[in-house]
């Protein structure tokens, strides 16, 4: 029996084929701990999921809604920002909480969402296994594939491989601020530099 932990956003895109996935390793009779912010430890526990928070004073109660609600009403490049800021946030919050939650739980490997950036590192951090989990549109970058974030068709043409990297060159500019946040804590825990969150959540999908 192995003790998995997963790792993902706080919604229901996410958390439905998460929550799913655990309760078949438990059917095989491992056991699953899902760490998350306090808005979701309802439907984690009616799910029959034993449920890790992350600590209630980084992350209040209704946090997470009240986010979602005041997204809900942006739009185009001020809606992309402000999901980018969410995004440092989360950085933050799971990268000082998640390690030692998940040490005390006791959990032995991790199934990481791919948008859920910090989890290879907590990974490396705890020594543990892990493997990626794509819930939404994969966002493994290559320079033959449009970026997620553009309405883009595919095309092999040169012109077309050109504008995809510069659009990834851009998003890599534009995530500058999550990457010093995950540089400072694998300084911190004596790991290698990282490279671009949005390629590195895709780059390993380990589990041995």
């Amino acid at each position: 029996m192995t003790h998995f932990g997963i790792l993902c956003p706080a919604t229901d895109g996410h958390l439905n084929p998460m929550i799913a996935l655990g309760r078949e390793l438990q059917r095989r009779g491992n056991c699953v701990t899902l760490l998350a912010v306090a808005d979701v430890e309802s439907k984690i526990l009616a799910a029959g999921l034993d449920y890790c928070y992350i600590k209630k004073s980084r992350s209040p109660k209704d946090a997470n809604m009240h986010s979602l609600a005041e997204l809900g009403e942006l739009s185009g490049f001020t809606a992309f920002k402000y999901i980018l800021n969410l995004m440092k946030e989360e950085v933050h919050l799971l990268l000082s909480e998640a390690p030692q939650a998940l040490e005390n739980a006791g959990v032995e490997a991790l199934l990481v969402d791919q948008t859920t950036i910090g989890g290879e590192t907590i990974a490396e951090y705890l020594q543990i296994p892990f493997v990626t989990v794509c819930n939404a549109l994969p966002v493994n970058q290559e320079d033959t594939i449009p970026p997620f974030f553009t309405p883009w068709s595919y095309n092999t043409a040169w012109w077309a491989c050109l504008r995809n990297k510069a659009a990834y060159l851009l998003m890599k500019r534009l995530t500058q601020p999550i990457t010093q946040v995950l540089d400072e804590y694998r300084r911190s825990w004596d790991l290698p530099s990282t490279v671009t969150p949005l390629k590195r959540i895709a780059f390993h999908d380990s589990l041995n």
